[in-house]
């Protein structure tokens, strides 16, 4: 392999990359990205064996080859380097790179080794609008499970019928429910997990907003394409908790209150809560909601923040830290909160949101002391 090519065009390429590569794993080659230089592009490849990435750069290729180098070490050196030109010379298990003065020669496992990459489903798919695949991932993601083994909670649900497009997300405790309309197409499925990190990926991605990006299925992966990027999730069997149980929309009681001035004086109050619940007490009266810190050793604090609200008075006790998610996830002036009694789910909605979307709910589990 011998090719030249642009410094920053490279670097935005691994720069997508980093998020799939494992850093930490038991097999050495995965820390790495391939490459491949074929006719005029510099190809690029990671896997962590569930979810691939493809993606390619113009280059001027002196000779066809290919070589991987550790994915980390590579983005931080490219990032680096004093050139607008990079240079990419692979010779005897060692890739070397110039750049201006500089000069280095990398480390290269074999690429023989590098693991089987699965094809791309054939066929150019079910189209969405890169902004409008976003706009479901902004409302839901935060509340897909951080915690391994969890395997029905660490990814989002989507559904698409042939009008709308549907995102689902739950940890067990708190669930994110949105809904828009994408116009008039069939789709390639009816539903399909998608893990944390396709999440993660698909929210990197850097193309205009309104580009087409691409859906299709194949056997054994589900294909999300953007121009010259193609990002391949293996198909999850885990099955998703029954969601529709959970989503509430009968709450009678309904305050309204400013989302920046909730989350002020939230941030403020949880500051004082206990590290294992974040437990904030809701104290909702005529036109106020009071907010008082419960279970800190060290000390309590309390606030109260204006609302329209007209029901009966209801106290519940809800994680912090769940609603601040939620209020930092949209950028709209109001939100609602519905609830029923002080012991049943807590429901969020914003007033006011992106005219795409049809319905956006968010439900909170109380705190049970």
């Amino acid at each position: 392999m011998d090719a030249s090519l642009n410094r920053a065009a490279l670097l935005e390429e691994l720069q997508l990359i980093q998020g799939v590569v494992e850093r930490r794993t038991t097999i050495p080659i995965l820390s790495s990205v391939l490459l491949s230089a074929e006719g005029d592009r510099l190809n690029l490849a990671a896997t962590d064996l569930d979810v691939t990435v493809y993606s390619r750069c113009p280059a001027t290729i002196r000779h066809e080859g290919r070589a991987t180098i550790q994915s980390r070490m590579f983005f931080d050196l490219v990032r680096s380097l004093p050139s607008d030109t990079v240079d990419l010379v692979y010779r005897e298990g060692r890739v070397e790179v110039s750049s201006g003065n500089f000069r280095s020669q990398l480390a290269s496992l074999d690429p023989a080794d590098f693991p089987t990459l699965p094809e791309i489903p054939s066929g150019q798919g079910f189209g969405l609008s890169l902004s409008f695949l976003r706009l479901l991932i902004d409302r839901t993601a935060f509340a897909v499970s951080s915690e391994e083994g969890h395997f029905q909670y660490n990814a989002a649900l989507l559904l698409l019928s042939a009008q709308n497009a549907e995102m689902v997300a739950t940890d067990g405790h708190r669930l994110a429910y949105v809904k828009a309309a994408h116009g008039s197409q069939t789709p390639p499925f009816e539903q399909q997990l998608l893990p944390r990190k396709v999440l993660n990926q698909l929210h990197r991605l850097s193309q205009p907003v309104d580009a087409p990006l691409f859906l299709a299925r194949g056997e054994n992966h589900l294909a999300f394409h953007l121009g010259e990027r193609v990002l391949l999730s293996r198909l999850l069997e885990a099955r998703f908790p029954q969601y529709e149980r959970v989503l509430v929309r009968d709450n009678p009681h309904r305050a309204v209150v400013s989302r920046s001035d909730l989350q002020a004086s939230l941030r403020r109050v949880s500051l004082l809560t206990s590290e294992r619940t974040h437990g904030v007490q809701f104290q909702f009266e005529t036109d106020a909601i009071g907010l008082a810190s419960v279970g800190f050793d060290l000390g309590q604090a309390n606030e109260s923040v204006h609302c329209t609200y007209q029901g009966p008075a209801i106290r519940v006790l809800v994680n912090a830290q769940y609603v601040l998610d939620f209020l930092s996830a949209i950028e709209v002036e109001q939100i609602e909160i519905q609830l029923r009694d002080g012991d049943g789910p807590v429901v969020l909605t914003p007033l006011g949101d992106d005219p795409a979307i049809a319905e956006c709910l968010y439900v909170i589990m109380p705190i049970r002391l």
